[in-house]
Order: structure tokens, then C-alpha cells, then sequence
């Protein structure tokens, strides 16, 4: 197919710095929707070697030139204006207003019954040319063959204009004429071309036009909210397009261009796919992808579960596009920014001055994703850089109440023994009072829990409070003018919790008192908490009928038996 060529990106490119976390899923939607149409414009160019079954023989017989296609995209794309003026054969209408899939059975009961875009006669079809689409074809009878139409038509001229059935590009206001008027207001702006060209490619795939491959889901799939029928338990099938699938994944392109698939020799064409790592549910959306490019592509949406699959479904198929994209999304929208995942170490250290904590969203939903955000991430046939720095980064953020949770103690004990390591890396003196309230929150939590679990959960938090303890008397004097500490000074016990966090502190300095630090211990109780001044006054910060200072009075006597 004649087109002109596409500029190509070079090797010698610079990459820039990675870019902060609400950056990311911007930028891997736009390269997703660019991969998409760069590989539809090489479709375009390259009908002819991708399963073409229409080609155009233009011009007289001395400068015949020919133009290749497929049925399925003009009448998918094409107003009926462009289909009067082109494609002037006549095959025979069938009942059903979408055509007949050249398959038996082409689509599963799953694919059928999905709770968008309702597909039976009479709905309303995503595609904008619905209400004007004329009767759609049945399929050729002879799988594979190709239908030739001759015209005088100016090459170049219809080029261009099948151009954009496949790109959404290339239209002039040469022949704009063909296209009716919602097609030249949408020409007019690029989002609305793109999307109506996904919402055709999207009529196009349900609808099932020549659809001539099945993509068959063999094997157990999970219960739950992908539930089946006895009938589904075994096999789930997609009805799909050789072109589309080979143009828009290497793992495709491979299968289905070998020898055994280099001819549709029988009705039955099918390539499989193994459960697991597919389910039905990922299979949906990652075709939804190939063919539109987003996984935005419905009002459908999917959980961390399919997530998780949709995920293992891009490595598996190839798709770099859907896997930049759909990690990008589990960080962004399902545990939202993951304590700056995409961020390598200095930059996180630069944005959090090393505090404990602070990176990162810590709410509930946060808390019972991120182990499964790990453990999935550090599967060895993941093992994702990425994810795996944003849980780490997470989890060590969320000490405390946050490992209070079965996911939290199943993870695998190396894993677990290197979340300790890594509080235990924060606990000094800027961190150590707010990590010392996180571990007797954890402790409250798990007090009345005797699920073996909880056990796990709290020798883990005993391990990391016996190195609270340790630095909070080893650099008592800096501990204590710290501001969460001055605060509570200051407030003298005033806010509700403050007393019990007041004899956390003290309690903490009993337990990692010995020898060698108890008489620094003493000095920095007397002079920094005791004999503190306030300096607008002169006068001790805590008065002598303070409750604070009764807490830390027997604190001392402790400390100096």
C-alpha cells in the first residue's frame, strides 16, 4: 500500500530523568495511544502482508496499480457516502445488522455478556457512525478470500482517504466531501478523531466483522466476581482479527504469521492462551487494548486482581506499551503514588529530608493493598524493580498499625526480615519518637488478637521497638529536642493523647536503660525535660502540678535507682 514514510525514532536519542510519580501515567497513556497509532499507520502501509481480503486495482489496465485493505475496517470506519463511492459490490445482507462472524461460536458467553455497550440489534453501537451504518455483509464464504474491486479512481486520492479509515490522519479538504458532517467536526480536533477511531475499532471487534481467529482462554479459571457458567469452566473464547492482532504485539506477529497460521485453512483458526497466567477478564481488557489502545476503553473497570493478570498478560504477549501503562496505573490510581515508586532513592531522600513516613499515602486501602503490591511485585516471574522499591518504600512507611494485617504476615519471612531491617535503618533521632507512637499503636491492635498471625506480627514490632528503645537512650539529650517532644512540652499534656504518649517515652528509656547510658539518660531527663526553661518567662516549661511532669519524675527515680 502506497503511503509516505514516518519519521523514526533514533538509537542515539537521550532518555530524560525519571519523572515524578503524577507524571507517570500521563506520560505511558500518551505513549500508548502513540505506539497505537504509529502501528495502525504501518498496518495502513502494510495491509497487503497482513491478512488482507480487499484490494482496489485502480487506474486502466496500462498504469494499474492496486490498493490493499480489509473489509472490516471500511465498514467499521467508512459513512455509508465513502462505501457508495468505493466499495460498489453487492453482497448479500444477513438478518443480523452487524453480520455474521466467519466463525461458529466466535465469542464466549463471557465476551457476550459484558456489561457494556450492549451489541444486539437496535442498541446503540459505540461507533459514531451507528445510526447511518448500513446493513453490515456476511463474511465471505471461502475463508481467506480476497475481493477485488476495479475502478478509474485517482490513486492517490483514495490512498489518502483509506488512510484515515486506519489512522484517523491524512484527511484533506480535497475530499472531505465523502464524510459526513459529525466526521469533518471531528476532523476539526484531534481528540475527537482518536477516539471516534477507537470507538470504531472497538464496533468493529464486538460486533465481530470477518473476525477470522478465535483467541481461546483454556484451563481453571478463578471464582469470585469472574464467575461462569459449567459450560465456561474449561474454555473461554474472544473473537478477534489477524491484521489487528499483528500489528499490535510481537507474540501475535510470531504465532500467527508461521506456517500453520499463514493460511485460514479451516473455520475453526484458534490460538490459545494458557489459565493462568490469563483469565478471562485480563484477555478482555488487554484486546481492548491492542485494539484501542487505552485500557479506558469502557465503562468497565478492573481491580487489583485483573490488574495483577492484565500485567502478567503484557509480559506474556509482549505488549511494553500495556505494561508501562497498567503499572503506572496500579501505582497512581489503586495505591495511590505508593510512596513515589518511580522515584529512585536521592530524589525520594531530597522530597522527604529522610523523615519516616511522610512519602506517601498511609489510608486503609493503601495499608491492605501494598503487601500484595509486594508480594506480586517480587514474583519471579515479575520481579519488578519498580513496584518493588514503592511496597518496600510503603511498608516500612506504614510500621505499625499498617502490619497489622494477615497479607502483612504471610509475606514470605526474608521479606518481612527486610521491612525490619529497614525501619530499623530510620530509627534515629529525627525518627525515632514518631516510629516509638507507631509501634505501641500496633501493640494496642494486636493486644486481644491470638490469631497466629498477629503473633508473627507483633515479635516483628517487638524487634523493631527494642531498636527504638536503644537509640532513644543513646542520644537521649537530641531525642529531646525533637519537635514532636517539644510539642507535648509545650501543650503540657493538653491534647487528649498526650499523657499516654508521655509515658511511651518514658517506659521506652526504661527499657533500653544499662549501664553504659543510664547516667546520660538522667542528665538529659533533668536538664531537658525537668529543668527546661521557658525563655519568654524564666520558668520551667512544665509546672510543678503538671501531669507530665509526675510521669517523668518516676521516670527518673527509675532511672537513678
Amino acid at each position: 500500500m502506497v503511503a509516505p514514510p514516518q519519521p523514526q525514532a533514533t538509537s542515539s536519542q537521550q532518555h530524560p530523568p525519571p519523572p515524578p510519580a503524577s507524571s507517570t501515567l500521563a506520560s505511558a497513556l500518551d505513549s500508548s495511544t502513540k505506539e497505537w497509532r504509529d502501528h495502525l499507520q504501518e498496518l495502513f502501509e502494510k495491509a497487503k502482508e497482513r491478512f488482507a481480503d480487499v484490494v482496489w486495482e485502480l487506474g486502466d489496465d496500462d498504469d494499474l496499480e492496486e490498493v490493499w485493505g480489509h473489509k472490516a475496517i471500511v465498514y467499521a470506519r467508512a459513512p455509508p457516502s465513502f462505501q457508495a463511492r468505493y466499495f460498489k459490490f453487492r453482497p448479500a445482507p444477513t438478518p443480523n445488522p452487524y453480520g455474521a462472524s466467519p466463525i461458529p461460536n466466535a465469542q464466549s458467553n463471557y465476551s457476550l455478556s459484558l456489561p457494556i455497550e450492549d451489541m444486539t440489534p437496535g442498541s446503540r453501537s459505540p461507533s459514531p457512525f451507528a445510526s447511518r451504518r448500513v446493513m453490515s455483509p456476511a463474511p465471505s464464504s471461502t475463508t481467506g478470500q480476497v475481493l477485488r474491486i476495479s475502478s478509474n479512481i485517482a490513486p492517490a486520492l483514495f490512498t489518502n482517504e483509506l488512510e484515515y479509515l486506519y489512522t484517523g490522519k491524512g484527511l484533506s479538504d480535497a475530499f472531505e466531501f465523502l464524510f459526513d458532517s459529525v466526521d469533518k467536526r471531528a476532523d476539526d480536533d484531534e481528540a475527537a478523531r482518536v477516539d471516534k477511531l477507537r470507538n470504531d475499532l472497538i464496533y468493529m471487534w464486538r460486533s465481530r466483522l470477518y473476525s477470522d481467529i478465535r483467541v481461546v482462554l483454556e484451563g481453571n479459571f478463578p471464582s469470585g466476581r469472574e464467575s461462569y457458567s459449567a459450560n465456561d469452566v474449561s474454555m473461554a473464547a474472544f473473537s478477534s482479527h489477524r491484521f489487528i492482532l499483528v500489528s499490535r504485539s510481537q507474540y501475535f506477529r510470531e504465532r500467527l504469521q508461521s506456517s500453520s497460521f499463514a493460511l485460514p485453512t479451516t473455520d475453526e483458526n484458534e490460538i490459545k492462551l494458557p489459565s493462568p497466567p490469563f483469565t478471562p477478564a485480563s484477555v478482555h481488557f488487554t484486546l481492548g487494548f491492542i485494539y484501542t489502545g487505552t485500557l479506558s476503553f469502557s465503562h468497565r473497570t478492573f481491580d487489583l486482581t485483573t490488574a495483577f493478570h492484565i500485567y502478567r498478560a503484557a509480559m506474556y504477549l509482549q505488549l511494553d506499551s500495556l505494561h508501562r501503562e497498567i503499572q503506572a496505573r496500579i501505582v497512581e490510581e489503586m495505591v495511590h503514588g505508593l510512596f513515589h515508586a518511580f522515584l529512585p532513592f536521592d530524589q525520594y531522600e531530597k522530597i522527604t529530608a529522610g523523615r519516616w513516613g511522610v512519602g506517601g499515602c498511609k489510608c486503609k486501602q493503601c495499608q491492605r493493598r501494598a503487601p500484595r503490591v509486594l508480594e506480586f511485585a517480587m514474583s519471579p516471574d515479575v520481579n519488578d524493580p519498580i513496584l518493588t522499591r514503592g511496597a518496600q518504600r510503603a511498608l516500612s512507611g506504614m510500621f505499625g498499625e499498617g502490619w497489622c494485617q494477615a497479607d502483612f504476615a504471610n509475606l514470605a519471612p526474608k521479606t518481612r526480615s527486610n521491612l525490619v531491617k529497614g525501619v530499623s535503618l530510620r530509627t534515629n533521632t529525627m525518627n525515632v519518637i514518631p516510629l516509638l507512637f507507631a509501634a505501641q499503636a500496633a501493640l494496642t491492635k494486636l493486644e486481644n488478637n491470638s490469631e497466629a498471625w498477629a503473633e508473627e506480627v507483633r515479635e516483628m514490632v517487638h524487634t523493631v521497638r527494642k531498636r527504638i528503645d536503644d537509640t532513644m537512650c543513646n542520644n537521649a539529650e537530641e531525642v529531646f529536642e525533637q519537635e514532636e517532644w517539644l510539642s507535648i512540652l509545650e501543650r503540657d499534656g493538653a491534647q487528649f493523647s498526650d499523657n499516654e504518649k508521655v509515658g511511651w517515652v518514658m517506659d521506652s528509656l526504661i527499657r533500653g536503660l544499662n549501664d553504659k547510658n543510664a547516667g546520660m539518660v538522667y542528665q538529659a531527663v533533668v536538664s531537658a525535660i525537668l529543668l527546661r526553661a521557658d525563655p519568654t518567662t524564666g520558668h520551667t516549661v512544665l509546672p510543678m502540678t503538671s501531669v507530665v511532669r509526675a510521669s517523668v519524675e518516676r521516670a527518673r527515680l527509675e532511672v537513678a535507682r
